[in-house]
């Protein structure tokens, strides 16, 4: 199964308005059918929001529970983004930022977690330095 650029980005940006910590402290877990059914992930196939969890669980970008059974997906439950996940999630977050690294990626054909980042990290410095020149 192929790794989708904008479902990365999207299961973040969608994970990150709606999960929570409520008054008791206690992380409020919501599972693939809730995240699925968010505006931003409804173009989104279950299968393909589930690869992509799987994957930002396996990169520590999220704490999830995912759930086997003979081999197959039973359940996933995502409780919180980590500390990398919000880092990785604020180098994308900006549009023509994003823009630029999906172009970079179809031009190269690298669509790694990793490559995303790197190509994040060098579009920062003229992102802070078109900032400070407005």
């Amino acid at each position: 199964m192929k790794l989708d650029l904008n479902c990365i980005r999207d299961t973040l940006l969608t994970l990150e308005d709606w999960l929570v910590l409520n008054d008791n402290l206690e992380f409020i877990p919501q599972s693939l059918e809730e995240i699925s059914q968010s505006s931003k992930m409804l173009k989104y196939s279950q299968p393909q929001i589930a690869y992509t969890i799987v994957i930002l669980n396996e990169a520590n970008f999220i704490k999830a529970s995912i759930n086997y059974v003979s081999g197959n997906i039973y359940s996933i439950a995502v409780t919180r983004l980590t500390y990398q996940g919000h880092q990785f999630l604020d180098s994308i977050r900006p549009e023509d930022t994003w823009n630029k690294i999906h172009d970079i990626c179809d031009k190269t054909g690298l669509k790694s977690i990793a490559t995303i980042m790197e190509i994040s990290d060098l579009l920062l410095p003229d992102s802070i330095k078109a900032v400070l020149h407005s």
